[in-house]
C-alpha cells in the first residue's frame, strides 16, 4: 500500500504521542516520527516547527489522558477516584507517566499549599464532584489534605510505575489509598490546619 505524501498536523502529533507512549520522550525525533508514519522527514518538518512546540503538545495530551483516568467513576468517592486514577495511570501508561514526572516534570513548591489548592480547582473545577467534596472541608483542612495526600499518592505511583511495589492490582492500590486517605482526612481536619498555620508564622 502506497503511503501518502502529505500528512496532517494531527497525524504527526498522533505518531509522536504513540512514540512517547511506547518508548519514551528521548526516542522522539523527526526521523523517528517519519519512520512511524512510513514517510520521509519532509512532511514532519513542514508541521513541527520546533521540538519545544511538539513537547508542549505532547505534554498537554498526556495531561489530558491523566485527567481522564482521574475522572473515571471507580468508586463512589470522588477524591479517592482522583488518587486511584493517578496511580493506575502510572501503572498502565508507564512511559507517559515518566514523561510527565521524570523526563519533563513541573517544579512543585510544597511550601506553597495555596498554589496546590488553586491548581486543583483550576484542573478539576469547584463544581466537579471532587471539587465539592474538597470544599466541604475548612480552608486549612483543604490545603493539608491536598498537600499530604498528593505526596503519598505520588510516592505510591512512583513505586508502582517502577515495578518496585510488587503488588499493583486494583484491590491492593485501593486498599492503600483508602487507609492513607482516611488518616490524612482526619489529620487535615484536625491537626493539619494548625500545623499549616504555624508554618505561616
Amino acid at each position: 500500500m502506497k503511503q501518502p505524501s502529505v500528512y496532517s498536523n494531527s497525524q504527526i502529533i498522533d505518531a509522536a504521542f504513540e512514540l512517547v507512549r511506547e518508548q519514551s520522550w528521548s526516542e522522539v525525533s523527526t526521523r523517528a516520527i517519519a519512520k512511524k508514519l512510513g514517510s520521509s522527514t519532509m512532511p514532519i518538518y513542514s508541521h513541527v516547527k520546533s521540538m519545544e512546540e511538539l513537547e508542549k503538545e505532547l505534554l498537554t495530551r498526556a495531561r489530558n489522558l491523566l485527567k481522564d483516568f482521574q475522572q473515571r467513576p471507580y468508586t463512589e468517592f470522588a477524591l479517592l477516584n482522583l488518587a486511584f486514577g493517578y496511580v493506575t495511570f502510572a501503572r498502565d501508561e508507564k512511559q507517559l507517566f515518566r514523561f510527565l514526572y521524570l523526563e519533563r516534570p513541573n517544579k512543585v513548591d510544597l511550601e506553597d499549599v495555596s498554589g496546590m489548592k488553586e491548581s486543583f480547582f483550576a484542573q478539576f473545577g469547584g463544581e466537579s464532584e471532587a471539587g465539592k467534596a474538597l470544599s466541604e472541608l475548612q480552608a486549612s483542612g483543604q490545603e493539608a489534605l491536598i498537600q499530604y495526600t498528593w505526596i503519598f499518592t505520588h510516592g505510591l505511583a512512583m513505586l508502582v510505575n517502577s515495578g518496585a511495589f510488587g503488588h499493583n492490582s486494583d484491590e491492593v492500590i485501593l486498599s492503600y489509598l483508602k487507609n492513607a486517605g482516611e488518616a490524612f482526612y482526619i489529620w487535615g481536619t484536625q491537626k493539619g490546619g494548625e500545623d499549616l498555620e504555624k508554618k505561616a508564622e
